[in-house]
């Protein structure tokens, strides 16, 4: 089972980046960032779904290391907050 992260939805409301927010969930102890692990706790946490997410992974290796700019992945990323991307 996923462990909860509240925390994930205020750093997002505070306009963390991406880069950073895959920062913090690597420093958790308890939570082991793969590609799967980040699609459900962005599900849970901040209610963007899996169909909608997936995309994301095609930047990232399987161990989420960018595979393109980070300008790139920034600006996908605020269009799936903003809900106007895929």
């Amino acid at each position: 089972m996923t462990q909860r992260r509240p925390e994930l939805r205020a750093l997002v409301d505070d306009g963390t980046s991406l880069a950073e927010l895959l920062e913090h969930l690597r420093s958790q102890e308890s939570f082991t960032l793969t590609p799967l692990a980040f699609l459900k706790v962005v599900q849970l946490e901040l209610g963007i779904s899996f169909v909608r997410t997936r995309h994301l992974l095609e930047f990232f290796d399987p161990e989420m290391e960018p595979l393109a700019d980070s300008a790139v992945i920034e600006e996908y990323w605020r269009g799936l907050l903003r809900g106007t991307w895929p």
